[in-house]
């Protein structure tokens, strides 16, 4: 699990991603990955996030856009996505 360098909102406090890398989903169209954080009422958060990397977006259920930028910025810096998919 990876801390992200900066908590998109100030709503999300000890932001993390990590990888679901033995998901069974193939590795060059889609990255699987978890999230965790508090609310500032001290209430844990946890999810899933799938990214589609032909698509260049999350797919599924919607999620917080500081959520989603937060998550671009890690998938970036990790090498998952190059630099112009973000």
């Amino acid at each position: 699990m990876v801390t992200c360098s900066e908590a998109a909102s100030l709503s999300m406090h000890n932001l993390r991603f990590g990888f679901f890398d033995d998901s069974g989903l193939p590795r060059d169209s889609r990255i699987l990955m978890f999230y965790s954080f508090e609310t500032e009422e001290n209430l844990p958060r946890s999810g899933i996030l799938h990214y589609h990397l032909t698509e260049r977006r999350f797919v599924g259920p919607r999620h917080a856009s500081e959520l989603t930028s937060a998550a671009l910025e890690f998938l970036n810096r990790t090498g998952r996505i190059p630099f112009e998919s973000v």
